[in-house]
């Protein structure tokens, strides 16, 4: 299991990975506990880099782990499923275009 600062980063590419590999399709919306979302807007990602990541994904705060999913039915739950057992052909990375951009805060040296 991830733990360093990008950790919420790392689930959430597992999430959308995970996606991808069950149904060949990529998710339109993630639902995630309203930290998780804090932490990926504040401490790993700049406004800029965010924004770039809600052109391909909409965050829904939830009382849920990290969980890809689209109008079809599909869905991905990292809290359940962790890890996807195949990579994509595509990672999440990759369709995102992102990395995080932040500084490494103190706390995670």
């Amino acid at each position: 299991m991830p733990n360093g600062y990008d950790r919420n980063w790392i689930r959430l590419c597992a999430a959308i990975d995970g996606f991808r590999s069950r149904y060949n399709r990529w998710p339109t919306r993630v639902r995630l506990f309203p930290g998780t979302l804090s932490d990926l807007k504040e401490h790993v990602f700049t406004a800029q880099s965010f924004q770039k990541i809600e052109e391909h994904i909409e965050f829904i705060p939830a009382d849920a782990s990290i969980v890809a999913e689209d109008d079809l039915g599909g869905q991905c739950d990292y809290g359940d499923e962790g890890f996807p057992p195949t990579e994509p052909d595509i990672d999440a990375r990759t369709w995102l275009g992102v990395v995080p951009d932040r500084p490494v805060p103190d706390w995670d040296l």
